[in-house]
């Protein structure tokens, strides 16, 4: 009998440790002023892009405004404007092309609740934006590798003991 009772809490406990995942958290809300400031952002990209001057510190400038006041946040925030500037300054694309990579470069900073399931979502969908733009997979990666510590400065929420499981 206690063998029996052993094997059934080991599979309870396993049973109940795979449902303590961390839950998916909301994004932020895109209001009229965030589309506006978004189009900002993918205009700062297309100037990139097009090897224009200001683009660079305009696009840092507009990422780390959504990450004042976290702990480290704005640093993370410029350093990830500075790995996509790299990856994507030269390249020359459309404007409407550089919408997607804008609004996945806002989640990044603006987002306060993801879960690592929706951090990696915005890697892997930062890299792709980038590589169609013209970016090489080293640039892309290396770019996609910040959106760990920018989520980890800007969070609003780390994860309980009960979600390490």
């Amino acid at each position: 009998m206690t063998r029996q009772f052993v094997y059934a809490f080991i599979a309870a406990s396993a049973l109940a440790g795979a449902g303590c995942r961390q839950a998916d958290g909301p994004l932020p809300p895109v209001t009229s002023s965030v589309s506006n400031e978004l189009g900002d952002i993918g205009k700062d990209l297309w100037n990139v892009g097009n090897d224009n001057a200001d683009g660079p510190k305009d696009l840092s400038d507009d990422l780390s405004h959504y990450a004042q006041g976290s702990n480290g946040g704005e640093a993370a925030a410029k350093q990830l404007s500075q790995r996509v500037t790299s990856a994507i300054a030269g390249k020359k694309f459309k404007l409407a092309q550089s919408a997607p990579l804008a609004r996945t470069c806002w989640e990044i900073v603006a987002a306060r609740q993801l879960s690592e399931k929706q951090v990696d979502g915005l890697k892997n969908d930062l890299k792709s934006q980038l590589m169609s733009l013209g970016a090489t997979d080293q640039q892309a990666q290396s770019a996609a590798d910040q959106v760990g510590p920018v989520q980890q400065a800007v969070t609003a929420r780390h994860r309980r003991w009960y979600e390490l499981l």
